[in-house]
């Protein structure tokens, strides 16, 4: 198969998304994506990114591919998981205090955590566009919620930590675990014994 088929067999199933880094994977030389564009057939969103015509604006996907250690986390990863019906107006990201992002895009708000639970209840999910990004799992943002209740909508912090309580998939174990990890396991306890009373 000639490389410009196969780019555009991909497009077809990757919902008109294609990175630099998938052709260097697959032995595509990157020149086609330039000729691609030149063409008028893909549009090069950022750097090593591209979309064709028709294809999908994925902002999370494109995002996440962008700064690869971030994952997102509060009421984005709530929404990501279809989890609450409130669409976020800004993306929220976690990201390790080493990691460092220059030019942060004006809709986003950035929340450092300690490298070493970076990545913990991180899972893979999908967005609209059915593209994989990372984010944390329920009992991650229920620990993240009551760490920092005060700078989260009492509405939202309200419903999830109720929903979260009378949930037949809450794993309090997990929870613990990772309160434990954060050192707030009082406070979590505190909250969960209100909430179960």
């Amino acid at each position: 198969m000639k490389y410009k088929d196969k780019i555009l067999k991909y497009l077809k199933k990757n919902n008109g998304i294609i990175t630099a880094q998938y052709c260097r994977e697959e032995g595509i030389p990157t020149i086609y994506l330039t000729r691609l564009v030149e063409g008028n057939i893909l549009t090069r969103i950022d750097r090593g990114m591209y979309i064709s015509k028709g294809g999908d604006y994925d902002e999370y996907y494109f995002f996440q591919h962008k700064f690869k250690r971030t994952v997102f986390s509060y009421e984005t990863a709530l929404y990501l998981q279809e989890l609450t019906d409130k669409i976020p107006q800004v993306m929220e990201v976690s990201i390790p205090y080493s990691y460092k992002i220059n030019e942060l895009p004006k809709n986003v708000k950035l929340y450092y955590v300690k490298n070493e639970i970076t990545d913990m209840g991180a899972i893979e999910v999908k967005t609209i566009y059915q593209n994989k990004v990372r984010a944390y799992n329920i009992e991650r943002i229920i620990c993240d919620f009551i760490q920092n209740k005060s700078n989260i909508d009492p509405e939202t912090y309200a419903k999830t930590i109720r929903e979260y309580a009378s949930s037949k998939y809450s794993d309090i174990n997990k929870l613990f675990i990772y309160a434990h990890k954060m050192g707030i396991t009082e406070k979590v306890r505190a909250t969960m014994e209100v909430i179960y009373e």
